[in-house]
């Protein structure tokens, strides 16, 4: 199988799967439902998990925001080493 035959299936799979997802949230009104902000769960027990209160505000919501822009951070540190760093692997000086 050629690697344009697998991209253009991935990419298909991706974007059929967003598209499902977005369906499903139309027809079921998924969104309503979801409550946004800080979790009834962390709250009941962050108290016990986390030594204080700040703690518990950082790693309750804040972490999903934290965690991408680390996942943004390492994209772009990986593209400056692929872009900058291009022809440095098989070089023998």
């Amino acid at each position: 199988m050629s690697s344009k035959a697998t991209v253009r299936n991935l990419l298909a799979a991706v974007l059929t799967a967003i598209f499902s997802v977005t369906l499903a949230d139309a027809v079921f009104h998924i969104s309503n439902i979801i409550n946004p902000g800080v979790s009834n769960i962390y709250n009941a027990l962050g108290t016990q998990i986390a030594p204080n209160m700040v703690t518990v505000v950082i790693f309750d919501f804040r972490a999903y925001d934290t965690l991408g822009e680390s996942i943004i951070l390492l994209t772009a540190g990986l593209v400056v080493l692929l872009i900058f760093g291009r022809g440095l692997l098989g070089d023998k000086r």
